[in-house]
């Protein structure tokens, strides 16, 4: 084993590393970054998760052909990127319990990234959600590296987002999770979207 390699399985095995740091570790030990790329993804020491950001396994993932859940990676490499972001929409109903069902894709808010069409990671299709940076400060679940909206923060994406893309079908998932969510959460959380967002949840809340 080169002892490149060892040296960043034992630094960086289970860990992610971005692009630049791999560039610099290879100008250290006089080696091609494209060459070590290449081959480390090509041998399976390497997982690339987003552009110019991988993933290094660890030797037991390595010797054993294992490979940590694509969510997991996923928030890795959005939390080494110390980007705002969370698991929202259907995925944080999920997430929250609220469904078992599976979506055919996995919805991930940020403010950093935008994607017109799903893009593909890991093998599964990931769609990034553009909000705006003021309405990713509250309402959000850590477990671990992952981190997704609670229900009332889902649901409200939901109402919000409903304008911009009809095909989320936002209305009937309010209609059928709305009952499991806590009234003064949606309230209190509503202040920070739109007016015309608050009047909903309104409507909505003091029918129940």
């Amino acid at each position: 084993m080169k002892l490149i390699t060892r040296f960043i399985l034992s630094r960086y095995g289970g860990k992610v590393i971005t692009r630049e740091e791999l560039r610099d570790i290879c100008k250290r030990f006089g080696e091609s970054f494209e060459y070590i790329v290449n081959y480390y993804i090509s041998r399976g020491y390497l997982i690339r998760i987003l552009r110019g950001v991988y993933y290094v396994k660890t030797l037991e993932e390595y010797k054993f052909g294992k490979t940590p859940e694509p969510m997991t990676l996923i928030a890795k490499a959005m939390n080494k990127l110390a980007l705002k972001w969370y698991f929202g929409l259907y995925t944080a109903l999920r997430l929250n319990g609220a469904t078992y069902e599976y979506y055919s894709r996995i919805f991930l808010v940020t403010p950093a990234i935008t994607r017109p069409r799903p893009v593909t990671v890991l093998g599964e299709r990931v769609q990034f959600v553009k909000l705006k940076e003021s309405l990713l400060g509250f309402g959000v679940v850590k477990r671990g590296e992952i981190q997704y909206s609670d229900l009332e923060k889902t649901l409200l994406d939901f109402i919000y987002l409903k304008r911009y893309n009809k095909r989320l079908n936002a209305d009937p998932v309010v209609r059928e999770y709305i009952a499991k969510a806590k009234k003064e959460k949606l309230v209190e959380y509503s202040k920070a979207y739109p007016k015309s967002v608050q009047r909903e949840v309104e409507a909505v809340v003091f029918r129940r």
